[in-house]
């Protein structure tokens, strides 16, 4: 059984967003832990992601996020609580961001991890 661990900028979870978050991610795209560290771009053995870290994206996810590119004036914390069901999608990161607002940009991406 494979676990890989990874971290970004920012996570999102149905309670909020968390900085610096670590994830523990199973072969399947389960999250199966979640913490934190000051310097998560430099945990060992961890990919880092510049971007915000979201489990449980629905599997069709460039399918979703293209809808959801085309109502940037929808705050990305809506329309995340909108999409994402816990334990049923797969990790992704959404990178391209306005942070100030947590907004998507016209030139935001997603990339499955």
């Amino acid at each position: 059984m494979t676990v890989r661990r990874i971290a970004a900028h920012l996570l999102w979870t149905p309670g909020g967003i968390v900085r610096h978050p670590v994830a523990e991610v199973g072969e399947y795209g389960d999250v199966r832990w979640i913490g934190t560290s000051a310097d998560p771009d430099r945990e060992p053995f961890t990919a880092f992601f510049a971007g915000l870290l979201v489990p449980d994206f629905p599997r069709d996810f460039r399918a979703v996020f293209a809808r959801m590119q085309m109502q940037l004036d929808i705050p990305l914390a809506e329309a995340l609580a909108a999409v994402v069901t816990p334990g049923c999608g797969v990790p992704v990161v959404i990178s391209g961001l306005d942070y100030e607002t947590l907004r998507l940009t016209p030139h935001s991406c997603i990339m499955k991890v």
